[in-house]
């Protein structure tokens, strides 16, 4: 509408000469035209802002959803993830607020101007149609370099996090040993890839901007020279030629901008692969049944095999045994020999391959996992603790917890003795991971935390790894001090420790279970 109105007022005032007062009525319509082309593209904009605004919020609410509640215990990088859940959503914003509209405009736009144009001229209507599906080929073309590009940029932004993070949370040992130099040039390093990769994506984005205008402003220009050759030889009338010339550039210009927002999204496509992926995943079904209690019943591994899908081997294989209710049961083995794997699938984190896990012959696949873990108290191998006082780190193990209970949690984990001897007790503040606190100290925090649940069932992940003879004792005689009435499984590869503190051993060698001694 814009470009017939324009046509029809510069024919009438500069080639048939009439007066201005005969196109009073064209020209504002025409400022009424523009003002809404305006409004539209404003329009346009601020909507895919907010569409784009609300999908980022979802994606990210449901990514963290993945990470805290689907699937919890995933092996993950924290550096990676959290440059996912960060950078990576927010690079999606250009996808949905710029790309989306542009590859619609560029869809519908190109064929309505192509249709007014056949009606006047077929002649020019048939250069653009044979002309057009050259910006999309190049685009397609280029865009495929670009995808894999920004996937290789995305992923040298992952490492980069990854080591910035490895390398922050380190800080205190690396001084120590006096590495922080050859850290700090690992770090430049890391740094350093992820410059050359986007320098690569940038060279191919100029690249797509010169092919693409190039492509378009030589079809302009064959439309052009054609269509003045005919006005010059008095073949085609003023009004139509210039209505053609004006269109012309707008034929190709929303497929040229949909390109370039396509490199300008590349970013955010990436990052999606990495985030749709794992929600789209479905590992192993669930089920809505409500749990028998552990104390009244026994827990089975029933011919259990698994091996992770990265690692050829088998990690289990035919693993067999029995949890008694009230039973400690010791697993010993070497480092890498899957003893942790036994509480991933405990937890239901995972899923056998073959075999199954029964509570009272229920099989874990038909309860509901929220249901279950609120029997089980787990205490990890690497306890974390969040920046906020140690009462709020105790009681993260039960809600509305009163201060009382997490004193009697602390005393029961031995820890009621360091903490009074903190400035402010209960209320000091530590920081994030345990800052301020030493690894002994951190985990019997964590055992007080899981204490503090009274859970029926008690899970213990390497409790005394990287603990020095006394701290081990304090941890060892905390877990002897507890009631008999819950089942413990603990996890270690100290056979001294295992025997103080089970009454029964078993030993995970070559994916199989055997028992080895029990305990006095």
């Amino acid at each position: 509408m814009q470009a017939t109105l324009l046509a029809g007022v510069v024919n009438t005032l500069f080639i048939e000469r009439r007066p201005a007062s005969e196109v009073l009525l064209s020209l504002v319509l025409l400022a009424g035209t523009a003002l809404v082309r305006g409004a539209t593209a404003w329009a346009l904009d601020a909507g895919g802002h907010r569409a784009a605004a609300a999908v980022i919020r979802d994606l990210r609410r449901a990514f963290v959803h993945h990470l805290l509640r689907a699937h919890p215990g995933t092996p993950e990088s924290s550096g990676a993830t959290a440059a996912t859940a960060t950078h990576g959503v927010d690079a999606l914003d250009p996808y949905f607020s710029r790309y989306l509209p542009a590859l619609a405009l560029g869809l519908v736009v190109p064929v309505a101007i192509l249709g007014r144009i056949a009606l006047i001229d077929a002649a020019s209507a048939l250069i653009m149609l044979m002309t057009i599906p050259l910006i999309p080929l190049f685009g397609a073309l280029i865009g495929k370099a670009t995808a894999a590009q920004a996937r290789a940029r995305y992923i040298a932004l992952g490492r980069l996090s990854s080591h910035f993070l490895d390398v922050v949370r380190g800080l205190t040992t690396l001084r120590a040993f006096n590495r922080s130099e050859a850290q700090a040039g690992r770090l430049a390093d890391s740094g350093e890839a992820y410059r050359r990769e986007t320098m690569r994506t940038l060279r191919i984005a100029f690249l797509s901007a010169l092919v693409l205008e190039l492509a378009a402003t030589l079809a302009v220009a064959v439309i052009a020279v054609e269509v003045g050759l005919r006005l010059v030889s008095g073949r085609m009338e003023f009004a139509p030629a210039f209505l053609i010339l004006v269109l012309a550039p707008e034929v190709y210009a929303p497929l040229r901008n949909a390109a370039a927002q396509f490199h300008a999204s590349a970013d955010g496509i990436a990052a999606a692969d990495r985030i749709l992926t794992p929600l789209g995943q479905v590992r192993f079904p669930s089920g809505d049944a409500v749990p028998l209690d552990p104390r009244d019943v026994p827990i089975r591994f029933e011919h259990v095999r698994f091996a992770y899908p990265d690692r050829p081997a088998q990690v289990l294989d035919d693993v067999t045994f029995e949890l008694a209710p009230g039973e400690r049961v010791a697993i010993v083995g070497p480092s890498g020999s899957g003893k942790s794997t036994i509480i991933r699938l405990l937890l239901l984190f995972d899923q056998p391959d073959s075999g199954r896990l029964t509570i009272g012959g229920t099989d874990l696949r038909s309860v509901s996992p929220t249901a279950w873990r609120e029997l089980v108290a787990w205490v990890p191998q690497r306890p974390q603790l969040t920046t906020g006082t140690i009462a709020d780190a105790i009681g993260l193990g039960r809600r509305h917890a009163t201060r009382a209970a997490i004193a009697d949690a602390a005393r029961a984990a031995g820890a009621e003795q360091f903490i009074a001897a903190l400035p402010d007790g209960f209320e000091t503040r530590v920081g994030d991971g345990g800052s301020g606190l030493s690894a002994g100290q951190v985990r019997r925090i964590a055992l007080a935390r899981a204490f503090l649940r009274g859970a029926p069932l008690l899970l213990l992940d390497e409790p005394t790894t990287s603990l020095d003879h006394e701290s081990a004792e304090l941890i060892a005689a905390a877990i002897q001090g507890l009631p008999r009435a819950s089942t413990m499984l603990v996890i270690t590869h100290d056979h001294d420790f295992a025997a103080s503190v089970a009454t029964r051993i078993l030993e995970l060698r070559g994916g199989c279970l055997a028992a080895r001694k029990a305990s006095a």
